[in-house]
């Protein structure tokens, strides 16, 4: 009996350990082999009292705004996102599952510089976008940039 509750117990925390592990190399595979897109975005003011700090983002095109299911991103030569449509072809090579971007975590410190140097970007008519990659319908976000520089080096 002994045995059998320490085998239960040693392959309920390996499938544990399993999963997170699993997400991360997922991340990190669609980060490395997926396609390019970057989308424009504007500004608004973030706080989440539970996640802390983020830079908050939201897409310009109104098809991506709140989110979308089941969409094909059409990219320019430059891979600006310049329209999406709806699909039900999961083999398109621009097609994302559920689509969803308003934030961009950073740094408990730094977000809040970075928003300024966004909002700042925006106002003046620069150019500001996040850029994801996108592979088998997920998507991952690489990072925010603000006329080609990342956000990050803004804080350094």
């Amino acid at each position: 009996m002994k045995k059998t509750l320490l085998l239960i117990t040693v392959i309920y925390f390996l499938a544990l350990f399993a999963v997170p592990c699993y997400m991360i190399y997922d991340y990190h595979d669609i980060l490395s082999t997926g396609e390019t897109y970057k989308i424009r975005v504007g500004a608004y003011d973030p706080y989440d009292p539970f996640r802390g700090r983020y830079v908050a983002i939201r897409p310009l095109l109104t098809e991506l705004r709140w989110g979308g299911e089941n969409i094909y991103l059409v990219k320019d030569t430059e891979d600006f996102v310049v329209a999406a449509e709806k699909t039900d072809d999961t083999n398109a090579l621009g097609y994302v599952k559920k689509l969803n971007i308003e934030r961009y975590y950073m740094n408990e410190k730094t977000a809040p510089l970075v928003e300024a140097h966004q909002r700042k970007a925006i106002a003046e008519g620069d150019l500001v976008y996040v850029i994801i990659k996108v592979k088998n319908g997920r998507y991952a976000i690489e990072g925010l940039y603000i006329n080609g520089i990342a956000a990050e080096d803004f804080v350094k």
